[in-house]
């Protein structure tokens, strides 16, 4: 019998042991295991899951990722003595001790129950498990300690930090001298008081931190904290290693640049800094965003305090003192996601959580300044000055503090007279709008502004023009649609426009979602399997839109909301989310797709008879929604590409890939260099915001030729399941207009199911 038929019927057994409502022991579900002949990570994996009532064990892989790095660094350090101590009931050198069972492992383990479990599955190996950390006080030497302590926990009566430092100082006597310890804990403990303590005190000894590793929220099993991951050796002033630890991908290749040793050159998620530099990968990372999304302009950096008129800040709620002279002040609100305005009355949050700020106005501007914070630069910036574990505020030290590119008084008042002239029209439209509402015989008067604003804009020309910016291929369908005069080829054209536009912001939607979601499985898994209407399997119209509402919906809640966004920039990068920022607009296209889908499930548009006349008047009606789609989607796919990146040239300060653009109605790509701090995926399709370091993975709903001419570049999309694979299909011209082929990657997203299969 197999051991996945031993596995399967091991847990048919252990769900009916549940089901009597009796707690499993670790050590039952372990002796159960070794009768099964279970590998050891499965085992764990069970333990996992059986040993708690109602509990499931840490979604996703991150977790996984912290135990992959410690393990691969143990067996390329080739160490032959490892001491662990978790907290959890995990093992995170499973994988050291599979490749290498000559090896000596020390476990320490909270849970006694635990601990017994283990001395089963790790019986006949060269290991000592306890469940009291005195017990190995004394012992022999370790060429590594993994030291994984429970965060929160200060042991009575003495001097902890709620991180573990009492755990780390216990352990570090038993490093050998060429040893390296790694303490795994919350991000928190670089910043703490009484954590420096424990750094001193293993200075004191010789133990220096040798590498800083960020760890994403969710890596520390049980918490959605960020973390870190701090490697101590006995070696001073030399450089430091500093990384990001998102997946199981990267483990493997940050042990290997830690183990090789100081290098002049840096990897996508690592590099080495001056021991003495105190900033993370994460802190890099968030520089190299700032300094991208600094506006462009002649200007110098000035602090935020030097432009003030006098430095009594108060809150908005106190009046002015009486002798005050300040005719211009800047309301900035405590909390950090909150809009800056020049005037009170504009302000959303009440006086009382309010700054008032005197501006110098011979130095700036308010309204300007207002603009400036308000922006993607000054969000990222009041962010990053902001603390709280729930809700971020900034406090009035770090606002004064905050640098700010500053231009001449002359261009700021020009900005912020232009920011208001745009705010005019938009009153100006939204009056008109609401008079033609009420009053139809303004009607003429309304014609006659918007005509004149149109000529100078020449809206109607870059409408029929599109196909020049638009991504590859939607942009041939639409070329074709403006050249076409048969009028029922030109309807059927539209349509097939608006179909493909709804599979490509599905697209777009999904892959963000699965690039910035480490539960992204589940999540999909709802879209794409809908209770009460088709889902994947037969991917119409409707099903498209469906999954670009739902996914471009939550790309903007991932994006807006702290938490979220906070989360998905430990996952995907800080690059990647500013991207996304944007995405989440083009959500509020579906309901004009949904108008376009009703004119195509109708009797004609799905192939009844139609007269020419029908064909045009159809056409007509639906030229508002190509202008409505236009206003949506126009701006933001100007700058999103839909590219295919060849082979990388490793920089460094990242990778250089030679990239096809496929916008545009032309099958001849033009190619362009770009350089990424973050590795992708060769020949494969990817959207990439222009000028971004960073590129996300399409998901495999379509693709370019047919399985018999990979040369060809017509694009086909998925359809739906079929006996012999997937059926893929063509709105633009193409040789072939649909075949069956299989494809690995999308039989794996198809598969997801919301529950048990």
């Amino acid at each position: 019998m197999t051991q996945g038929v031993d596995k399967e019927r091991l847990q048919r057994e252990l769900d009916v042991l549940r089901r009597d409502a009796r707690h499993l022991s670790s050590q039952e579900i372990a002796g159960h295991a070794c009768k099964a002949n279970l590998e050891i990570s499965d085992a764990l994996r069970l333990i996992s899951e059986y040993s708690r009532i109602r509990s499931k064990a840490p979604s996703g892989s991150l977790p996984d990722a912290i135990a992959d790095f410690v393990s691969s660094l143990c067996i390329q350090s080739r160490c032959e003595r490892v001491l662990e101590y978790t907290a959890g009931d995990t093992l995170l050198t499973v994988r050291f001790l599979h490749s290498h069972p000559e090896a000596h492992l020390t476990y320490v383990a909270r849970n006694a129950d635990f601990a017994a479990a283990l001395r089963l599955l790790l019986a006949g190996k060269t290991a000592f498990i306890s469940a009291d950390i005195a017990s190995v006080v004394g012992s022999a030497k370790c060429d590594a300690i993994i030291c994984a302590p429970p965060i929160g926990y200060r042991p009575p009566g003495e001097d902890g930090d709620g991180f573990g430092s009492d755990v780390v100082r216990a352990l570090a006597p038993l490093l050998a001298t060429n040893g390296i310890l790694c303490w795994v804990t919350g991000r928190g403990v670089l910043f703490n008081r009484a954590s420096a303590k424990t750094f001193a005190s293993l200075a004191e000894v010789g133990l220096h931190v040798s590498a800083i590793i960020d760890l994403a929220p969710g890596a520390l099993a049980g918490t959605a904290i960020e973390g870190a991951l701090v490697a101590f050796q006995r070696k001073d002033d030399l450089p430091k290693f500093v990384g990001i630890l998102r997946d199981t991908e990267s483990a493997e290749l940050l042990a290997s640049a830690l183990v090789a040793g100081p290098s002049k050159k840096s990897g996508p998620g690592w590099m080495w800094l001056d021991a003495k530099d105190e900033r993370t990968f994460a802190d890099i990372e968030h520089g190299e965003l700032i300094k991208k999304l600094t506006p462009k302009g002649r200007h110098k950096k000035e602090s935020l305090r030097s432009l003030l008129a006098h430095d009594r800040i108060e809150r908005a709620d106190k009046p002015l003192p009486e002798n005050d002279q300040t005719t211009a002040f800047l309301f900035v609100p405590e909390y950090a996601g909150s809009r800056v305005t020049a005037d009170l009355q504009e302000q959303t949050v009440k006086p009382t959580a309010v700054y008032r700020l005197a501006i110098d106005t011979a130095r700036a501007n308010p309204r300007f300044l207002a603009q400036l914070l308000n922006s993607p630069f000054g969000r990222e910036l009041r962010d990053a000055a902001a603390s709280g574990s729930t809700i971020q505020r900034v406090q009035v030290p770090g606002l004064l503090s905050l640098e700010l590119p500053i231009p001449a008084i002359a261009t700021q008042e020009r900005i912020a007279r232009i920011n208001s002239d745009i705010a005019l029209l938009q009153a100006e439209f939204r009056d008109m709008q609401t008079a033609l509402e009420h009053d139809w015989t303004a009607l003429a008067d309304a014609a006659d502004k918007i005509d004149a604003l149109k000529g100078v804009l020449n809206i109607e020309r870059q409408i029929a023009d599109w196909w020049r910016e638009l991504p590859y291929p939607i942009a041939t369908i639409y070329r074709r649609y403006q050249v076409s005069i048969e009028p029922k080829e030109r309807l059927e054209t539209l349509l097939h426009f608006f179909e493909m536009c709804a599979v490509y912001l599905a697209a777009v939607g999904a892959s963000h979602v699965k690039a910035m979601r480490q539960d992204w499985q589940e999540v999909m898994a709802g879209w794409l399997h809908p209770t009460g209407s088709a889902g994947i399997e037969r991917a119409d119209f409707g099903f498209w839109i469906g999954l670009a509402g739902a996914s471009l919906k939550d790309v903007s809640r991932i994006t807006s909301d702290k938490d979220l966004r906070a989360v998905a920039t430990d996952v995907a990068g800080a690059e990647l989310v500013e991207s996304a920022s944007s995405i989440g607009a083009l959500g509020k296209s579906t309901t004009i797709l949904d108008v376009a889908r009703r004119y195509r499930n109708s009797w004609k548009g799905h192939g009844g008879h139609m007269k020419a006349s029908d064909a045009a008047r159809l056409d007509n009606e639906l030229q508002q929604q190509i202008r409505d789609f236009y206003e949506a989607t126009a701006s933001t796919l100007r700058r999103l590409q839909l590219v295919r990146p060849g082979m990388a040239e490793v920089l460094d300060s990242g990778m250089r890939y030679k990239i096809e653009k496929l916008s545009g109605s032309d099958p001849t790509f033009v190619t362009e260099i770009v350089e990424l701090v973050r590795p992708t995926k060769s020949n494969t399709l990817a959207f990439w915001m222009d000028g971004a370091r960073t590129m996300c993975r399409a998901m495999p709903f379509f693709r370019l030729g047919a399985p018999q001419q990979p040369q060809e570049t017509s694009f086909y999309v998925f359809n739906r399941v079929e006996k012999d694979g997937f059926r893929w299909i063509s709105f633009q011209e193409a040789r072939e207009q649909e075949f069956v082929a299989p494809d690995d990657e999308l039989l794996s997203i198809i598969a997801l199911r919301r529950g048990p299969v």
